[in-house]
């Protein structure tokens, strides 16, 4: 028997995980839930887990923190998050098990029969230390392409096929061109930094337009402006960040 702590900042993203395990029916107890990464290595400590399914995109302490803030205490991990593609292939280099949501069966069961069959180097942790690294300078390189997610699938979108990115609530949508609308789990604070060198823009805190697709600007209620894309939608720019939008534009 497995005894395993989920963790994840999304409530539903913890369910889902349980109904799956329960679904595929192997020799794993949920002994444990934490929405955050404090919350995780305290529990981690108390519990003493065989495995736990680790998000990655987790607010003060992400995935990462955690994995380096237990050190030699951490047990087993399958990360679970989204990544671009240069991280992915350096997961497999390392053998260190992921699964990217939306997180299916399939791929559920063959990471738990990874761990039943204890298919792990006694220097994993060593293995992702140096990818977390690696990562981390990959990082600040930013994005080639955005991975959203699409029914059972993660798909990476070059930029020039996204109009605008909304923030709803936890949730992050990505608008394409073609009138097409996807999620990723980047939060936009995020997104805002690491877009900012592919001609995307911060107009209002619900929204990152692609400064290409913009169509027109108008003057919009209490000296605002409003602003129109190519595909016809309207959205509201912030007062405090229409100066840089019309110099973006090159508007005086």
């Amino acid at each position: 028997m497995l005894n395993v702590i989920l963790v994840d900042d999304e409530e539903l993203a913890r369910k889902r995980m349980q109904l799956l395990l329960d679904e595929l029916g192997h020799d794993v107890r949920i002994i444990a839930e934490a929405s955050n990464g404090k919350e995780a290595i305290q529990l981690i400590r108390k519990h003493q887990p065989d495995l736990i399914f680790l998000d990655i995109q987790m607010p003060v302490l992400d995935g990462f923190d955690v994995v380096d803030l237990l050190a030699g205490e951490c047990p087993t991990v399958i990360f679970v998050t989204a990544y671009d593609e240069y991280a992915l292939k350096a997961f497999e280099v390392h053998a260190v098990d992921y699964l990217l949501k939306p997180v299916r069966k399939e791929r559920l069961k063959q990471a738990l029969e990874k761990v039943e069959n204890k298919r792990y180097s006694d220097n994993q942790f060593q293995s992702i230390r140096q990818l977390l690294q690696d990562h981390v300078e990959q990082k600040k390189k930013g994005f080639t392409k955005l991975p959203v997610n699409h029914k059972s699938e993660i798909l990476f979108l070059d930029f020039h096929r996204i109009s605008y990115l909304e923030a709803d609530g936890k949730l992050t949508w990505v608008y394409g061109t073609e009138n097409k609308k996807y999620r990723t789990d980047f939060p936009l604070n995020e997104l805002e930094t690491r877009l900012e060198s592919h001609s995307f823009l911060r107009i209002h805190r619900s929204y990152i337009v692609n400064l290409e697709e913009v169509k027109k600007l108008e003057p919009w209620f209490n000296n605002g402006y409003r602003l129109q894309l190519n595909n016809g939608t309207e959205l509201e720019v912030a007062r405090r960040r229409a100066a840089k939008l019309k110099d973006q534009l090159g508007m005086k």
